[in-house]
């Protein structure tokens, strides 16, 4: 067998800060000046400068999980698809859930409890390396509007992230060497476990897309990790957007 197809994924090593500008950012300085980061985690009590998707600011407080970790793409480009996000956002989710949280995934990379924000994640591929970054509110003051997992332990949330991380990134190596649609790889039942998780199905959605803006209800994720759109002219995918608004349910 081939190392691409034998290769696990790599211990973790982690470095932990008090305060960092970003974990993010760190950890891309050190990979661009060609240190070895293959399997390194870097973490902060809190980050200033975090952020998240579109170099949006995300608050990151004491109190909260924040961290950033890499891996060197072993298996052939696996860590370049663009459903890389949405698999570690599902995985993270699932942990969570089965930890006793009732989170759930709005496409394509955040985590909510009830109608609040809980958690993002931020992927790039650079230099052959998928660079995670993952806050996720725990004790941490958060902004109106947001969620937190209050009363938690903190260090606890930050193994569960690590664990849940690792989880996704064995199923993609799998996935990468029996193809998307068998057994035991995420492709295989990405849009069957996203469903039982979607914040957005059923909503009316507003997306802005390289295209435009797509107004329609939404219907879910395709194997792809597409946002499946009902529009008045017909069904749409949206392989990459960002979504604007969306319907809050009555209750």
């Amino acid at each position: 067998m081939s190392d691409r197809h034998s290769a696990p994924v790599p211990a973790w090593r982690v470095e932990e800060f008090g305060a960092l500008p970003s974990t993010q950012t760190l950890l891309k300085e050190r990979l661009t000046a060609g240190d070895d980061v293959d399997g390194l985690v870097v973490r902060a009590l809190e980050q200033p400068a975090g952020r998240g998707r579109s170099d949006k600011a995300w608050a990151s407080l004491p109190g909260g999980s924040y961290q950033s970790f890499a891996v060197r793409d072993r298996w052939g480009g696996a860590l370049m698809r663009p459903h890389v996000t949405l698999i570690l956002a599902l995985y993270l989710a699932e942990e969570l859930r089965s930890a006793g949280a009732a989170v759930t995934v709005k496409w394509p990379n955040d985590l909510y409890l009830g109608e609040g924000k809980l958690a993002g994640v931020l992927s790039e591929y650079s230099k052959g390396h998928l660079v995670v970054g993952i806050g996720l509110n725990v004790n941490n003051p958060v902004p109106t509007g947001a969620s937190a997992l209050k009363g938690w332990d903190v260090h606890y949330v930050n193994e569960l992230v690590l664990r849940a991380a690792r989880a996704a990134l064995e199923s993609m190596a799998l996935e990468s060497t029996v193809g998307p649609t068998e057994p035991g790889t995420a492709g295989a039942t990405l849009a069957a476990r996203w469903a039982l998780l979607d914040h957005l199905a059923g909503r009316d959605v507003t997306v802005r897309t390289a295209e435009g803006t797509v107004s329609g209800t939404a219907l879910g994720v395709g194997a792809d990790g597409a946002l499946k759109v009902e529009t008045s002219t017909g069904p749409v995918s949206i392989r990459d957007g960002t979504v604007l608004s969306w319907t809050v349910p009555e209750h």
